[in-house]
């Protein structure tokens, strides 16, 4: 199946799965609806990591770095500055922005192996400052903070009510694919895609790769922080644990066994996860094995995941 016919399935995938969850808001109870609020937040990291590993081929082992730093952005600004809402997700936003600049400009010129032992170390050496930090962080315990109204113009709505914490979410996880879409469909994400399939050709090409890994990396650390920013209003808490090695595994087990390289593909790595984690979890506590031998399969029937073979049929 060429490029282009991928590109136009994943998007009715991804219009598809929107549009399911535009109506969900509405006629899930409480327990279920909270849980995909979960989904939502964590397709955006998913999504967001995916522009790192799916189109430029970089396995990074930092992503908590970014998803951690947008969290304590929106608890801090809203304990310290006392922002509004909306200005504390655009400051988790910009915290993920900051940070993936001066990170990538040390990452993306080592090659692969490299690449990925040196965000890993760049991971661990996050999360023993957040956790030693304690003044700053709160350490294990964390920081809980208490969400200002939604401000719309005229309107003032309650975060506290689920409907409205439901499409607060919506929205960001709107918007999120919106703009990463645009910027795949525009010539920088057709770079991206030349630079995963052959790096060489690219370079012979005439393009500066490091500079294209350079900016996929810093928008995929830019939305991490914003999914980070998502979860901390989520939980209305944020932890020195969002810097873990584990915020940065679950990314790269949920565009695998989706499908790298779709937006729409680790959607489904997401929600599958989490069903395993909230639902399985309940009758089998070694949950996790079950899901690794799913992974197995998935990736034993097509390298590209769900949506790969889905694509590979159609």
């Amino acid at each position: 199946m060429s490029w282009m016919n991928k590109t136009r399935l994943d998007k009715s995938y991804s219009l598809g799965f929107l549009a399911v969850l535009l109506v969900l808001g509405l006629v899930l109870p409480s327990g279920a609806r909270s849980l995909v609020v979960q989904v939502m937040v964590l397709c955006v990291f998913a999504m967001a990591y995916d522009i790192c590993l799916g189109f430029t081929d970089q396995c990074s082992l930092g992503h908590s770095v970014f998803f951690g730093a947008g969290a304590y952005g929106v608890v801090l600004s809203l304990l310290w500055l006392k922002l509004g809402l909306i200005p504390a997700l655009l400051a988790g936003l910009l915290a993920g922005l900051l940070l993936s600049v001066p990170l990538g400009i040390v990452s993306v010129r080592l090659s692969e192996a490299y690449f990925v032992i040196v965000t890993a170390i760049i991971s661990a050496i996050f999360h023993l400052l957040a956790m030693d930090m304690t003044w700053l962080t709160g350490g294990d315990d964390g920081l809980s903070v208490s969400l200002p109204k939604l401000s719309l113009g005229m309107v003032d709505l309650s975060v506290y009510d689920p409907h409205t914490n439901y499409y607060l979410v919506f929205v960001s996880l709107l918007l999120s694919y919106l703009v990463l879409r645009r910027i795949l469909d525009a010539p920088l994400g057709k770079v991206f895609v030349c630079i995963r399939e052959n790096e060489k050709r690219a370079l012979f090409l005439g393009y500066n790769v490091e500079w294209y890994k350079l900016a996929a990396f810093v928008i995929s650390g830019t939305f991490s922080g914003l999914a980070g920013g998502l979860y901390a209003v989520t939980l209305r808490y944020a932890s020195a644990d969002y810097f873990s090695f584990y915020w940065s595994i679950l990314p790269i087990v949920w565009c695998l066994i989706g499908g790298l390289g779709t937006l729409s593909g680790c959607w489904i790595g997401v929600l599958l996860m989490c069903l395993f984690q909230y639902y399985v979890s309940a009758w089998f506590t070694h949950y996790l094995l079950i899901f690794g031998v799913l992974i197995l399969v998935v990736l034993r029937a097509s390298r590209r995941g769900i949506i790969g073979y889905l694509m590979a049929r159609g």
